[in-house]
C-alpha cells in the first residue's frame, strides 16, 4: 500500500511539473515562413515579457564638487530615482572624490545617463545590459512546479493515516520544497527590483587647482623672512615668561637659601681676612 501511494506521488508531481512548463512554455510557430515572404512583426507583448537588466558606470570631471553634487542631486528627485550609496573622499595632499550608487526607473535611464554626462569632463562612459529572459521564466516554471509539489506533499500529510515514520519523512520533504520556492521566488524578486530600476555608479573628481610659480621678488623675502624672525622672537618671550609663572610660587624658598649661602660665605671671607700671615690670628 505504501509503495503504491509513493508512486502515485511520484506520478501526480511529474505531471503537475509538466503541466507548469506547458503553462510558461514560449509560443513557437506552426510553420517556418517561405523564402522571400516577409518576416511577421514582432509583438510588442514579447518585447514587454523580456527582462533586461541595465547598469551605468561614469567618471567625470568636475570644477567644483559641491555645485557638481547638488545639480545630480536635482537630477536623481526629477527622475524618480534613489540613493543607494554615497561617499565622499578628502585629502590635504589630493583633489576630492565622491561616488555614488543611483537606482533609476528604466524607462528614464538613457535620458538620466546623458544629463549626468553633461555635469562635468566625462573621463568614463560606460552602459549595460543583460537580457536574464530565459533564466527568469525558467525559475517561474520551477516555481509553479514547486507550488504543485507543496499542495500535493500537503494534501498527503493531511490524509495521512500510515505509519508515523511514513508522516515524519513526508513533512520533511515538504520543509525541503518549501524552503527551494522561498529562495526560488526571493531570487525572482531580486530580478523583478533590478529590471525595474537600473543601477548608474558615478564618480566625480574635483579639479586640483593649478600651482601658482613662486615668483616673489627680494623685498618681500625680506619681509616674510623679519616677519618670521618677529614669530619666532615672539614665541620665545611666551617661553620665558611662563618659566617665571611656574618659578614664581618657589621665589620665597630660593630667596631663603640663596641668602643663606651668601651669610655663610661672607663670614668664612671674614674668618680668612682676619687670621694673620701662617695661620695666627692678629691682636
Amino acid at each position: 500500500m505504501t509503495r503504491l501511494a509513493l508512486a502515485a506521488l511520484l506520478l501526480s508531481l511529474a505531471l503537475g511539473c509538466g503541466e507548469a512548463a506547458t503553462r510558461f512554455a514560449p509560443e513557437t510557430p506552426n510553420s517556418a515562413p517561405k523564402p522571400g515572404a516577409p518576416l511577421p512583426a514582432q509583438p510588442s507583448e514579447e518585447l514587454s515579457r523580456r527582462k533586461v537588466i541595465y547598469n551605468a558606470a561614469i567618471d567625470l570631471a568636475v570644477e567644483r564638487l559641491s555645485d557638481a553634487a547638488a545639480s545630480l542631486d536635482n537630477l536623481v528627485k526629477q527622475h524618480h530615482g534613489l540613493l543607494a550609496e554615497s561617499e565622499i573622499s578628502s585629502n590635504p595632499h589630493a583633489p576630492r572624490t565622491a561616488t555614488w550608487r543611483l537606482r533609476v526607473p528604466v524607462d528614464r535611464f538613457a535620458d538620466f545617463v546623458s544629463q549626468v554626462t553633461k555635469l562635468g569632463e566625462p573621463l568614463r562612459n560606460k552602459t549595460g545590459s543583460e537580457d536574464i529572459t530565459d533564466k527568469y521564466f525558467d525559475f517561474q516554471v520551477r516555481i509553479e512546479n514547486k507550488k504543485v509539489q507543496v499542495e500535493r506533499l500537503q494534501k498527503i500529510i493531511k490524509e495521512q493515516t500510515g505509519k508515523i515514520s511514513e508522516l515524519l519523512e513526508a513533512e520533511r520533504e515538504l520543509n525541503r520544497v518549501t524552503t527551494e520556492l522561498e529562495q526560488l521566488k526571493g531570487t525572482v524578486n531580486l530580478w523583478d527590483n533590478q529590471v525595474a530600476l537600473a543601477t548608474v555608479n558615478i564618480t566625480m573628481h574635483e579639479r586640483r587647482e593649478p600651482v601658482v610659480a613662486d615668483s616673489r621678488s627680494f623685498a618681500s623675502s625680506v619681509s616674510v623672512t623679519f616677519r618670521s624672525s618677529v614669530e619666532n622672537l615672539l614665541a620665545f618671550l611666551q617661553a620665558v615668561a611662563l618659566v617665571l609663572v611656574a618659578i614664581a610660587p618657589w621665589a620665597p624658598l630660593i630667596a631663603l637659601l640663596v641668602g643663606g649661602v651668601w651669610l655663610v660665605g661672607r663670614r668664612t671671607l671674614q674668618r680668612a681676612v682676619t687670621r694673620a700671615p701662617g695661620g695666627k690670628p692678629t691682636v
